[in-house]
C-alpha cells in the first residue's frame, strides 16, 4: 500500500543480553518520531505471534526463518514496532525513514556495528551505530533503540536533541487517529496522510483518463472536488483463527456523488498506484458520506506484501556462529567457512526476494504496480548485507538489481507513452449528410445540401483503449523478459557456486 515505507536492518539483536522488559504502548514509540511524517506503520509483534492463528502456524519459528532470509523486515525480537518515513507523494521516495522498536533484550550496538563493519559515534549523548547502506541505529533506552537513513550526522543530532528537549510536534491528526486503533488493539496499522496533497484542478485533469468513469454520467467536477478532500487511507488487520483486513479511504467532503461506483473506482486508483494487493478485488464495500471502506479476508501472501513494504537486510547471525563452530580449523579454513554461510544466506534472500516479486495474475495487475514493485525490490536486494559474501555473487545480485530497475524504467516509459498517445487520440465523429427543400425554379427544387458530425464518444474510447492495450502488452512483455533473464542468471549463479564450494546453494 505505501511505497517503500522504511528501510530496515535488524536481526541485529539476538546476541543482546537476556533483560526483560515489560511491553510499552505505542506512544512510548510514537513520542520518538521526526516532525514532517506522513506514513507510518504500527504492528503489536507479541499480539500477531500470540493469537490463535499465530500459534496453529507457529509465527514466531517463522518469523525468525523469514527474517533471516531477507524477506521479513519485522524483528522476531521485538515486542512493539513502529516505522515512520517523510515520503515524497509525487515520486513515491522517502526523504527520510526512521523506525523504533521495543526489544526484549538489551542490545549492544558496539557488537552490531562490528557484526555488520560499521562504526559508532557518540552523538547528542546518546550512543550510535552507523551501518552499511547509510543506515544508522540510535539507543534510547537499554531496549528502546531507533534507527533509519539517511545517516546524515546533523540531521540524526537534531533529532535526538529535540526529542530529550520535548520539541517535537508529534505525529499528524490523521496519522494519530491511526494511532488509537493500534493502541485498541489492532496488531498491524499501516496509514498515509494524503490531507492537501493534490488540488481539484490537478484532481480533475486526471479523471478524463479512468476507466471506471467511461461512459458513466457524473459531474467531473464535482467527483474532482470530492476526491481531492482526501484525508488519508489507512489499512487495519485483526488476527482470531484467521486474518481479516479493512481499508479506509477517508475524506472531508461528502462523496456520495460517486457511492455507485466508489469501489471499483478506488481500486482502478490503487491499482495504478501500485497499491494493490490480490484479495482487495473481493473485499466488501461500504461507503458513508465521508469514507469508502473494503473489509474482507486477507491472506499468507496478502500480509506478506504489507510486511514487504518494509525493507530490511537479514542478520549475519547465523554464518558467524557456523564459522566459530569449527574451533580447531584453520584460519584459512574458518574464514572459507564464513564465506560459504554468509553467500548461501546471501543467496537464499536474493532468491527469497525474487520469489515475493513472481508476477501472480498477470490480468490484473497494472503497469504502475510493476513498476513500482520491480524499483522497491531491486532496493530491497542492494541493501542486504555483503560482508564476506563471495564476489561472483555479489555481481550476481548487482545483475538482478540493475535489471529489475531497467524493467522499471521500461514499464515506467511504456505507461508514459500510453498517456501520451491516447491523448493524441483525434475525436471520432459519425458524419451524415441531409439535403433540404427550400424552392423551386424550371429545373425543380432547390434544395440545400450539408452534413452533421456528431462525437462518437464509443469509437474515441475504443482507439484509446487499443492504445493502452498495446502499451501494456508492451510493458507486460518488457517485465517477463526481465524475470527470465533473472531466473537464467539465478540457475548458472547457484551451479557456479555449488562447483565452487562443493555445497548446495
Amino acid at each position: 500500500m505505501i511505497r517503500a515505507l522504511i528501510c530496515g536492518c535488524l536481526g541485529l539483536f539476538i546476541l543482546a543480553s537476556h533483560t526483560s522488559v515489560s511491553v510499552g504502548q505505542f506512544r512510548e514509540l510514537t513520542k520518538r518520531i521526526p516532525d514532517g511524517a506522513n506514513a507510518i506503520f504500527f504492528v503489536d509483534v507479541n499480539k500477531l505471534q500470540n493469537s490463535p492463528l499465530g500459534k496453529q502456524h507457529n509465527w514466531r519459528q517463522k518469523q525468525e526463518e523469514a527474517f533471516a532470509a531477507g524477506v521479513e523486515a519485522i524483528p522476531p525480537q521485538a515486542n512493539q514496532f513502529v516505522a515512520a518515513a517523510k515520503l515524497d507523494l509525487e515520486t513515491k521516495q522517502p526523504e527520510w525513514q526512521v523506525g523504533l522498536m521495543e526489544l526484549k533484550y538489551d542490545p549492544s550496538l558496539p557488537k552490531v556495528a562490528v557484526r555488520y563493519q560499521g562504526t559508532t559515534d557518540y552523538i547528542s549523548e546518546r550512543p550510535v551505530a552507523i551501518l552499511p547502506g547509510d543506515i544508522y541505529l540510535v539507543k534510547f533506552m537499554e531496549n528502546v533503540v531507533g534507527f533509519g537513513t539517511p545517516a546524515t550526522r546533523q540531521d540524526v543530532a537534531r533529532w535526538i536533541t529535540r526529542y530529550y528537549d520535548n520539541s517535537l510536534r508529534g505525529l499528524s491528526e490523521y496519522l494519530a487517529e491511526a494511532q488509537t486503533f493500534a493502541d485498541a488493539g489492532s496488531p498491524i496499522i499501516v496509514a498515509l496522510d494524503l490531507t492537501h496533497v493534490a488540488s481539484p484542478q490537478i484532481v480533475r485533469s486526471r479523471l478524463d483518463s479512468l476507466e471506471t468513469l467511461k461512459g458513466k454520467q457524473v459531474d467531473l467536477d464535482e467527483v474532482a472536488k470530492a476526491l481531492a478532500s482526501i484525508r488519508g487511507i489507512s489499512l487495519g488487520v485483526t488476527v482470531q483463527q484467521s486474518m481479516t483486513g479493512a481499508v479506509k479511504v477517508d475524506f472531508s467532503e461528502d462523496i456520495s456523488s460517486f457511492k455507485d461506483f466508489a469501489k471499483p473506482m478506488l481500486l482502478e486508483i490503487l491499482g495504478n498506484q501500485g497499491m494493490m494487493i490480490d484479495e482487495i478485488e473481493s473485499w466488501d464495500a461500504t461507503v458513508s458520506s465521508n469514507r469508502v471502506q473494503l473489509t474482507g479476508p486477507l491472506y499468507a501472501s496478502g500480509l506478506r506484501r504489507i510486511f514487504s513494504l518494509i525493507d530490511a537486510p537479514p542478520s549475519l547471525q547465523e554464518a558467524t556462529q557456523k564459522a566459530a563452530q569449527n574451533g580447531e580449523a584453520s584460519e584459512e579454513q574458518q574464514q572459507k567457512d564464513l564465506t560459504i554461510a554468509a553467500s548461501q544466506i546471501y543467496y537464499k534472500s536474493v532468491v527469497s526476494l525474487l520469489d515475493e516479486l513472481r508476477i501472480k495474475k498477470k490480468g490484473r495487475q497494472t503497469m504502475g504496480q510493476i513498476s513500482v514493485w520491480f524499483d522497491k525490490y531491486a532496493r530491497k536486494i542492494d541493501r542486504l548485507p555483503i560482508a564476506n559474501v563471495d564476489p561472483d555473487l555479489l555481481d550476481y545480485g548487482q545483475f538482478v538489481s540493475e535489471n529489475l530497475r531497467t524493467g522499471q524504467s521500461e514499464v515506467t516509459n511504456a505507461a508514459a507513452r500510453s498517456r501520451i498517445r491516447q491523448n493524441e487520440v483525434p475525436e471520432q465523429y459519425d458524419v451524415t449528410s441531409y439535403s433540404t427543400p427550400i424552392g423551386a425554379n424550371w429545373a425543380g427544387q432547390y434544395s440545400w445540401n450539408g452534413w452533421v458530425a456528431t462525437p462518437d464518444w464509443q469509437r474515441t474510447g475504443s482507439k484509446m483503449s487499443n492504445v493502452r492495450m498495446e502499451e501494456q502488452i508492451k510493458g507486460a512483455k518488457s517485465a517477463n523478459d526481465v524475470m527470465r533473464d533473472i531466473e537464467n542468471a539465478t540457475a548458472s549463479i547457484r551451479r557456479h557456486m555449488t562447483q565452487k564450494y562443493g555445497v548446495e546453494f
